[in-house]
Formats: C-alpha cells, structure tokens, sequence
C-alpha cells in the first residue's frame, strides 16, 4: 500500500491539518480535500471509501470531523482500513478528547499529531508495524542521560543555594560580632580615659622628680615636655595627638641611652598591609629610559579555514623621565633582508628618515641642537606593518566543522593548527566558541583545558603555551542542541607571547652631545586584535 495523504477535515472539507508522504504539490493536496466532501455519500456507514479515477479516499467519521487518508488505488484496502483505525486512536489519545474533539484542540496538538503520523506511516507512504503504546513511547522520548544529567543540575543547584545561605548567615553573624565589639571598645575607651586622668594627676609629681633627677643628655625643657605630656595637667583629655608619638618616641630613646639599653625593633608590618601597599603604589618607570616593542596581530580566516585577510602592526615606544635623558639616539639592530621584504617601517616626521635608513639610528631631525623627546609620557617613534602574503602570517587556523546529528542535536568538530614560522610560541591561548544557546554542551574529546561560559553562550578553550612541542595541533569535539550551523560564528582567538614577528631589537641608547650610554630598559610584547574564524 501507499498513502498519499493523511488529513483530519470539517465536513464541509476545511482541512485543520494534513500530512503528506510522498512528493506533492500544495495545489493538489488542497484540491483532493476540496473534492472530498463533494465526492462523499449521505449515508453514515462505521468505515467508508470513496474512488475516483486516480485516488482512493478511506475515511472514518471522528466527533463532527472526519479522519481522512488520500491512497492510489492499487493500495490494499484492508491495510488501509487498518491504518486508518490506528490512526482513529492515536489521535484521542494524543489530544486527551475522548468523545468530545474540538477544532482547537486539532490545532493545539498539531505538531504532536503530525509526530505520531509519521511513527504509523513512514516517508514514502508505507506503514509500519507498530501499536499504540509504542508510538507513545517514541513520543515521549525519555532518556536516561537526560534524567541523570537533571538530577546532578538540580543537586547542584541546591547545594549552591545552601552553600549561599550558610555564606549569608555567616556574613550576619560576622557583621553582629563586629557591632558588638565595637559598642563594648567605646566603652572601654570612656571608663579609661576617666581613671587615666584621675591616675595621672596623683602621680605627676612623682614623675617629674624621676625624669629631672636622672643623669640624662635630655635637656630640661624636653624633660618639661615629656613630663607634661606624660602627667596630664589640669586640661581635659584630649584624643589622639599627631605630636604624641615623636615626644614618647624621644622619651624612649632617652631611657635607652641612660640605661645602655638595646633599641627595641620596630614590629613587621602584616602580609595585608604589604599587599595593600603594593596595589596602592602607582607602577614606576625602573630606568631612566623605557622603550617598549608591541605588536598586534588581527586575521580573518574563512569557515573553511582559509586565511582572507592577516596584518601585523608593531610600534616602538619611549618613555622619558627627564628632559636630559629624553635628548638622544636610539641605534637598532640591523634587520634581514626577508624581514625588510615583509614589513614596511614608517619613522615619526620628527625622526631623521635618512639617518634610520643608512644607519638603523633613530634620532631627531636637528641633531640634538635643540630639546630631545618630549618627556614624562609614552612617544611614538617608530611603526611597522606587515607587506607579506596572509597565509605566511597568521599563527593559528581553526577549522571548525559543524554536522547535525536530528532531534535538534548537533555535532561540532574543530580543529586548533599553527603555523609559528616568524614566531616561535604562544602564550594564554584563548578560543572563544559562540554556541547560541545557554544549554550546556556535551564535550566528547579536548587537548587543553575548557569551560563553559553561560552568561555569554559561548564555550572557553584554552592552552597556557603553545609551540612546538606543545599544541602544535588539537582538536575539540562536542554535541550541543543547536538547529543553526550558524550560530558557532565566529569563534574569537586571543594570544600573546614575548616574541615579535619583525625581529626588532635595541642594541644601545646613546645621549646626544655626551655620546655616552644611558641607561634603559626594554620591553617587548605580542598581542592578537580581531582575530575571527567565520
């Protein structure tokens, strides 16, 4: 048998939905469901057919509708009736109206309808062998690994949210703690300051004859201070003076001296304070000079892994810290011919262009004659970009090959290759690998290391170094639910490494005028800049 068709329309022939499984026109289907009711008998039989000179309509009534399905008419009319009463089940028991089926529940369950059609007759029109509890079950789609996978979500879940709770009520409990010692110090500080001046008064007198009477080198006025300072007159007590600390310090170093005593060490500072100070510290120039290399590499590279476009942009900097070390020459090393055929150098208008091409020296058009660079800030001296062929540039090509396996589930395959002929390694690899979707993916095989970033849909591969020894090439494979191919572009790639493309380098810093060496210090870096697959 072949069935063309398989419909449920009004009596009147209005179709709420069909499903074809053979090829055919929209025209033809509507035009066969239009003639159905024209075609149709007055009387009510249980199961009815209708033949015309090319199909063979088989038909049952179903609560005002009738469940139609359009055959040729060499098709065996038992198998059709058959399918048909299959087919009268499945479609109570998918919309749950036993006896009372609506145009809108037809419309509402549509989609499922059209699912369990295709279980009971499959693409060609031929029908399969199955009953209705095991179309149910294909409808249902269970699955093991989904169920487990919810579990562990959802077990994670709670444990993040007790892991929070018991981090708030620790935080509260923290936060009372420091109230209530707060509230008992204040306290402390106002009966303190009660019995201190009371203690003081009484014992000034005291004092004062022990520090006057001693054989000390302090003089008599620096005594009177100390002793005033230490015995508390009359006046209120006041709260913490700036000048207390120097006074009781110059007290202290007296004692010492009179009592052959050994200084008292100064107590470390904490591992906080130190670190707080070191974030607080500014970063300083180390050397008088600085000059800095930098690089920046930005590629386009197709779906297919070819390289569109590649461009290196380099730039030599200078950091002055006066204006005496800003007047000088900067002599670089002399570069290869394939290095001078690869990339084109610009100078700054103020460099001395002839100079830098016959001699590799940087310096000012006047000689030296008047000031030097500007001082205080980063200068521009010295720009390079690259002239070479894409291919020969680039460092990294991915290829990334995404297959869809059905059921909204898709393959994705990539391939990590590098081509490091101007650069020898790569450090803090980046690829970034948009996924479209929140839905955390299954990573079947991976060199390196990866992380799923949910909060931008995108999947984290990374490679601390790559060389030649290490990640030459790799590999990543995963299945994610993705419809789109699409929607894995483009993948982003950052890097960077302590080596440069154009084989730049200092060899000596040189004053004008004095002709003598200044001290400098040199940098180097190499960082990726629009670097997109797809």
């Amino acid at each position: 048998m072949v069935v063309l068709s398989a419909a449920i329309c009004t009596k009147g022939g209005k179709a709420l939905m069909s499903r074809q499984f053979v090829e055919m026109t929209r025209i033809r289907i509507e035009g066969l469901l239009a003639a159905f009711p024209k075609l149709m008998g007055t009387e009510n039989k249980q199961h009815t057919f209708i033949e015309t000179e090319a199909v063979r309509y088989v038909y049952q009534p179903l609560d005002g509708f009738y469940l139609l399905i359009i055959t040729n008419r060499a098709s065996n009319i038992v198998e059709d009736l058959d399918t048909l009463r299959l087919l009268s089940k499945v479609v109570p028991n998918i919309t749950g109206t036993a006896g009372n089926l609506s145009e809108d529940k037809v419309i509402e369950y549509a989609f499922d309808l059209l699912f369990a059609f295709d279980e009971v007759i499959t693409t060609g029109g031929h029908r399969e062998n199955v009953t209705l509890q095991q179309i149910r079950t294909n409808m249902e789609m269970e699955s093991h690994e989904e169920k487990l996978h919810n579990m562990i979500k959802m077990s994670k879940m709670e444990s993040a949210r007790d892991q929070a709770a018991a981090a708030a009520s620790s935080i509260k409990a923290k936060q009372r703690e420091q109230r209530m010692a707060g509230l008992s110090s204040s306290d402390a500080a106002m009966g303190g300051s009660s019995s201190m001046s009371s203690f003081s008064s009484s014992s000034s007198s005291a004092q004062a004859n022990v520090v006057t009477s001693a054989a000390s080198p302090v003089s008599s006025s620096s005594a009177t201070a100390s002793v005033g300072s230490i015995g508390g007159s009359n006046r209120g007590v006041k709260g913490m003076s700036l000048g207390a600390a120097t006074k009781t310090k110059a007290f202290e170093d007296a004692l010492i001296k009179e009592d052959k005593l050994a200084p008292i060490a100064a107590a470390a500072p904490s591992k906080a304070a130190e670190s707080a100070a070191a974030v607080a510290a500014p970063a300083v120039i180390q050397r008088p000079l600085m000059l800095a290399l930098a690089e920046k590499v930005s590629a386009k590279i197709s779906k297919d892994g070819n390289v569109e476009s590649c461009e290196v942009r380099g730039s030599l900097t200078l950091t002055a810290q006066s204006e005496e070390i800003s007047n000088c020459m900067i002599k670089l090393k002399p570069l290869s011919a394939a290095v001078n055929q690869s990339f084109s150098f610009n100078t700054h208008p103020k460099i001395n262009k002839q100079v830098y091409e016959k001699q590799n020296i940087l310096q000012l058009k006047d000689g030296g004659a008047g000031k030097g660079f500007p001082s205080g800030r980063p200068v521009g001296i010295l720009k390079w970009t690259s002239s070479g062929s894409p291919d020969d540039l680039a460092p990294i090509r991915i290829n990334c090959w995404p297959e869809e396996e059905g059921r909204g589930q898709m393959n994705v395959s990539i391939e990590f290759s590098t081509e490091l002929r101007f650069v020898k390694n790569l450090h803090n690899v980046q690829i970034r690998i948009p996924l479209g979707t929140s839905a955390s993916p299954n990573v079947v095989n991976a060199d390196g290391q990866y992380k799923h970033v949910s909060a931008s849909s995108e999947l984290l591969w990374e490679m601390d170094l790559v060389d030649d020894r290490s990640f030459a090439s790799a590999s990543l494979e995963f299945s994610i639910a993705q419809r789109d191919a699409d929607a894995f572009f483009p993948i982003q790639v950052s890097f960077s490494s302590e080596q440069l493309f154009c084989d730049m380098d200092v060899i000596e810093v040189v004053g004008v005028g004095s002709n003598e060496t200044v001290d400098y210090g040199l940098s180097k870096s190499l960082s990726s800049e629009d670097y997109l697959i797809g």
